[in-house]
Parts: C-alpha cells; sequence; structure tokens
C-alpha cells in the first residue's frame, strides 16, 4: 500500500466509500504504481465524482485535500455528485499530451529500467579491476587490514614500508600486537570476502566486494527513484547517472570503505520508502474513521500499526555506521523525517492533539524499531574485538570490562577524527565538493610505451564525479529544495534528506582533513536531483491520474497541474533542453571514463582532461 493510492478520506470530514475498496486493490499493486487511465477505467468500475474538480485541488505534503466550491461552501461527498453525467466527466484531459510525455508508467516498465542500468554498471565496474596491480591510496591500510581480520580474527599491526611485501605474498609484516584503527571494521570484512575468493595478493580480490557494493549501490538508487517519483523514465535516469558517474565508478574500482557506507545508507531510505508506502495509507484510513471524544480530550486516537520496514532501516543504519561513524547521521535524519511526516499527516487530518499523538503512537514505535536495532547491530560488528584479547585496546576482563575498554577506544577515535588537521594535498573543502573543485588523485603510475604518442603513458586514476552531473546537480538542489518548501512535497524533501544525512554533517567539521571522494555516500541523491528535474523538463515527474477517479488516486503535485496546462511549444522546448543536458552529461562520462576507469592514456591526454589548476 502507498500513498499513491489514498482516497478521499484524506478529508477529516468525508465519509468512507466504495471507493475504498479500489484504493485497497491500487494499494496491493506491485510498486504502487497507479495504472494508466485506460487500464484503470477497463479494471474498475467508474465512479460519479467530478474529476473537474482536481484542477481546483492544492496538496499538502503531497497529499489531497478536497478543493472548496465557489461558493466558499464544503465539497460533496464524491456519492452525492450522481448529477455528473459519465460523458461530461469524460471530457477532462491535460492540454496535449506529448508522445515523449507518454513514455510507460508502469511498474514493469520501471524494473526493466532498473536492470538495464545496472546491467550497465556491472560491465563498467568488473573488467579490469586488477589492472593496478599496486595499493593505491588508502587501500594500504584498508587492503592491509582486511587480510589482518582474516586471518588474525582483528586488526593487528603491520612494519612500516610493507606494500611491496605484501604484493608479493610476503605477509612477515604483519604481527599479533592488536593495530589502531580509527574505523570499524564491517567495511574491511567485507574487503576479506573478495580477497578470500580470489587471493590476498590479487588485486581483483583487493577490490571485488567494492565492485560488488557500486553495483548495488545503482540498483538501489534506481529503486528509491522509482518508488518516489513512480516514473520509469526518471528510474532510468537515475540509474544511468548513478551507472556514470566517476565518483561512483572510482570508488567501486578501489578498495576502500567509502562505497558500503553509501550502500547500506541507501538502503536504509529505501527502506523507510517502503514503511511510508504500506504504513502512511493505514494511517490515513485509521484517522478518517476515527472520531475526536470531546468528553475524553486525552484520547490520542489510532497508530499506524507494525513497522517492520523501519527495523531494517535500523539495521541498515547500524550497518552503514559499522562502516563509517557518518552513518549516524543517516539514523538521525530519516528518524527525524518519519516522525515529521506523520505529525503533518495528523495536522492535516484535523487531530486536536497532532503532536502528542505523534510522540505517543508513532515516534515512540519509530523509535524502538530504529534505534535499539541499529545499536545492537553496531555493537555486534565488533565481535572479532571482543572474541580476541590481542585486538587493540583490551585492559580490563569480564563482560563489563570489555565495554569499559571499547568506550575507551571510541573515545580515543573520536578525538582522533576531531583533531586530524594534518594537511593533505588534495584535502578539500565540503563546498568544493557541490561542484568538484578539488578531485582526489588515486593513482599515477608511469608506464613507458612507444604506444603513446612519443610522451609516457600512465595508469591514472582521478575520483572526480561527472563534472557536468554535478553542476547541473549543484541548480537542481536548489530547484529541488523550492519545490519541497513552496509545495510541501514530501517526495522532493525525500531526496533533501539524503543531503542533510550525508552532506551537510561535514561542514561540522570542515577544518578536518577531508576529501573529495568522500561524496560516494551522496551521490545517489544528486542523480536524483538530476534526474528528477530532467523527468520534469520531460513531463514525466507525475503519477498517472485516472480523471474518473481523481479522488481515489494520488492526486498529481501543484507545479504538476501547472506544467500538464503549458503550451506545447513551451514543453517541447524544455524537453530538448532536458535531452541536450542528458546527451551533454553522457559526453562527459565518455570523455573522462578513461581516467576514472584507470586505463593506460598518454600524459597528454590526462593532460588534455585537467580543465581547471585544482584538478591536478
Amino acid at each position: 500500500m502507498n500513498d499513491e493510492t489514498l482516497s478521499n478520506s484524506d478529508n477529516p470530514g468525508a465519509e468512507a466509500t466504495a471507493g475504498d475498496a479500489h484504493t485497497e486493490e491500487l494499494a496491493q499493486r506491485e510498486d504502487g504504481v497507479c495504472a494508466p487511465p485506460e487500464a484503470v477505467a477497463q479494471e474498475e468500475p467508474e465512479s460519479d465524482a467530478d474529476p473537474n474538480a482536481a484542477d481546483a485541488g492544492t496538496t499538502v505534503d503531497g497529499e489531497n485535500e478536497e478543493p472548496a466550491s465557489e461558493s466558499g461552501e464544503e465539497p460533496a461527498d464524491i456519492e452525492s455528485s450522481e448529477e455528473v453525467s459519465e460523458a461530461e466527466a469524460r471530457k477532462w484531459k491535460p492540454v496535449a499530451i506529448p508522445r515523449w510525455a507518454q513514455l510507460p508508467m508502469s511498474a514493469r516498465a520501471g524494473w526493466i529500467a532498473t536492470w538495464v542500468m545496472t546491467i550497465l554498471a556491472a560491465f563498467i565496474r568488473l573488467p579490469g579491476l586488477g589492472t593496478i596491480r599496486t595499493l593505491i591510496f588508502d587501500e594500504t591500510y584498508y587492503v592491509k587490514d582486511a587480510y589482518s581480520q582474516i586471518a588474525l580474527g582483528y586488526e593487528g599491526s603491520w612494519a612500516k614500508d610493507t606494500d611491496p611485501a605484501f604484493i608479493s605474498g610476503d605477509f612477515s609484516g604483519l604481527s599479533a600486537e592488536g593495530g589502531y584503527v580509527v574505523h570499524p571494521s564491517v567495511g574491511k570484512w567485507l574487503i576479506g570476502l573478495g580477497m578470500r575468493a580470489f587471493g590476498p595478493t590479487n588485486p581483483v580480490g583487493w577490490r571485488i566486494s567494492a565492485a560488488i557494493a557500486g553495483i548495488i549501490l545503482v540498483f538501489l538508487t534506481a529503486r528509491i527513484a522509482q518508488h518516489l517519483f513512480r516514473s520509469p523514465a526518471i528510474t532510468a535516469l537515475a540509474g544511468f547517472f548513478m551507472a556514470t558517474d566517476g565518483i561512483a565508478i572510482v570508488l567501486s574500482r578501489t578498495g576502500l570503505l567509502d562505497v558500503f557506507l553509501a550502500m547500506f545508507a541507501a538502503a536504509a531510505f529505501l527502506a523507510v520508502l517502503k514503511d511510508q508506502e504500506i504504513t502512511h495509507p493505514r494511517l490515513v484510513s485509521r484517522l478518517s474513521e476515527w472520531t475526536p471524544d470531546p468528553d475524553d480530550p486525552k484520547r490520542i486516537g489510532p497508530h499506524a500499526g507494525s513497522r517492520w520496514w523501519l527495523l531494517a532501516a535500523g539495521i541498515l543504519s547500524g550497518l552503514a555506521m559499522s562502516v563509517k561513524w557518518s552513518g549516524l547521521y543517516v539514523l538521525a535524519v530519516l528518524g527525524l523525517f518519519v516522525a515529521v511526516r506523520d505529525w503533518m499527516t495528523r495536522r492535516r487530518m484535523g487531530h486536536p492533539r497532532a503532536f502528542s499523538a505523534t510522540l505517543i503512537n508513532d515516534t515512540s514505535v519509530a523509535f524502538l524499531a530504529m534505534v535499539p536495532p541499529a545499536i545492537i547491530t553496531y555493537i555486534a560488528s565488533w565481535f572479532g574485538w571482543f572474541a580476541h584479547w590481542n585486538a587493540y585496546g583490551h585492559r580490563n576482563h569480564g563482560i563489563a570490562g570489555a565495554f569499559q575498554d571499547l568506550w575507551d577506544y571510541h573515545v580515543g577515535m573520536f578525538k582522533f577524527h576531531t583533531g586530524l588537521t594534518t594537511p593533505h594535498t588534495y584535502q578539500a573543502h565540503p563546498a568544493q565538493w557541490f561542484v568538484q573543485a578539488r578531485p582526489t588523485s588515486f593513482a599515477w603510475d608511469k608506464v613507458a610505451s612507444g604506444a603513446c604518442d612519443k610522451s609516457d603513458c600512465v595508469h591514472a586514476v582521478l575520483a572526480l564525479g561527472n563534472p557536468l552531473l554535478w553542476w547541473v546537480g549543484a541548480v537542481a538542489f536548489f530547484i529541488l529544495l523550492f519545490v519541497t518548501l513552496r509545495d510541501r512535497n514530501w517526495r522532493t524533501g525525500f531526496v533533501v534528506c539524503g543531503y542533510l544525512a550525508l552532506y551537510f554533517p561535514w561542514y561540522l567539521n570542515a577544518n578536518r582533513t577531508i576529501f573529495n571522494f568522500y561524496t560516494i555516500a551522496f551521490v545517489p541523491f544528486v542523480c536524483l536531483s538530476v534526474a528528477w528535474l530532467l523527468g520534469y523538463m520531460l513531463d514525466q515527474a507525475r503519477t498517472w491520474v485516472d480523471p474518473d477517479r481523481m479522488y481515489d488516486s494520488q492526486p498529481l503535485e501543484p507545479g504538476d497541474y501547472r506544467w500538464m496546462g503549458a503550451d506545447v511549444r513551451v514543453r517541447q522546448g524544455w524537453a530538448l533542453g532536458a535531452l541536450v543536458i542528458t546527451a551533454l552529461i553522457t559526453a562527459s562520462a565518455v570523455f573522462f571514463m578513461p581516467l576514472w576507469r584507470g586505463d593506460l592514456i598518454s600524459y597528454n591526454f590526462w593532460h588534455f582532461h585537467m580543465w581547471f589548476p585544482t584538478w591536478i
């Protein structure tokens, strides 16, 4: 069930009608996608509702409120509009929908778009994982720690300058003495799985887990797009941008931790979306049937029921924290999103004690479903540390002593992270991330060869996002934020939450030594922003609505009504602009692809791609 299928019960004064059965049937359809008008008309008996009333309606938080009549009187129930004939009801049509706006809107088309982009991501990420046979950038820490966890069960200590020996299969530099590490172990365990499968000296083994995580991340991004916007076109765009973005590609082909953080964070966001699809319509339905008792004003009314998807979101947030601590913001922002939306729903439905009811009935349940599972998951991720006395930081015996040691360890980690200010050539301020002003050079391996036009050949890896995608994304974010605030649109607001959880917290530590490649965590939301903007320009940022059942389907957003009334020539101009932007982003991805994959290129070829001095 999802709020694409809300009935007229959104109005607290309306009575339940036979349309509720239609609502339930639509809610059971895969992904909650409403069928095109002609399909719904064939499957369901027609309603007598006046479809023209929809144009006068308004939406709050993306939900339908029945419009008032011109005389200011309350709108009549659906059942009372029988005088509107079927022929008159069918006269309602949007203004001249262009051909490109009639692309398939089914759940099946959304799945096809998802899998096509996921396969594309695999073709880009998997070939040539072992081309660079040395440990690049921070692989020197995480790959060797991953091997240590496989060999010892915990992170041991490594002697200095052991990379050449490690690559050759000499692991004598590893000591059983516990090594001091500043990130939890889940990401390193995942890297270790690849090393078990392909061997600890095979570069493919170092990077295969990251590649798989990057492919899954493309899948999750596409599914978030489909669940949010119900448009296979937007789903395809979001998946394509994610599959071909430079940051996503580089981090998927390098044995670092950040791609695992991004994967678990995106999965947590998707789980919350699934929760909203199920529990939000249920809450609206129960509130519409509930009547406050004037003799007992303390009654807080119904709740949304069980919320198993929030439990999944809590576990996934815990896994994100178990990769890097920045996953904590995912848990906080998603919990806040759930609480605010539940409160706005009760307030819109006219609940006399909306805040108290939300706090007692909804927020408490969401808190118990998300926070304890996240904490338990995080603590469980330290199982290797608990199981081995030689692991760093053990001083006290017993269970209580172990937890005291773990606490002391975390205090030390916190001091390290907040005090890390050592200058680095490629450090970048978060404000620079937004436009990819200071990318990170991961590898620069010269290879003397006569095949490079008399210049040296290099394997260069540059963690640079697709410039055109990110520049359009910077504009799209502010448009998205404007639409969220203007229309109280929860869908665009959900994308904004991705930035709030995974980008803006870095401004709290902007004086630290931080890098542009941390953006992998919120690349999915950059892709969603651009896909939404282009989809809106292509008239795809909307959901099919059956005009004969305007009150039994989720209405369009206010901006969509204005867009549907636009002149066809205006639409064609915007659509042409969207196609040009998409083509330029695609061309940019092809242009920079060799630098993202670490292919063998000439020095002149590399220099031709350095558009700005800060990219070198």
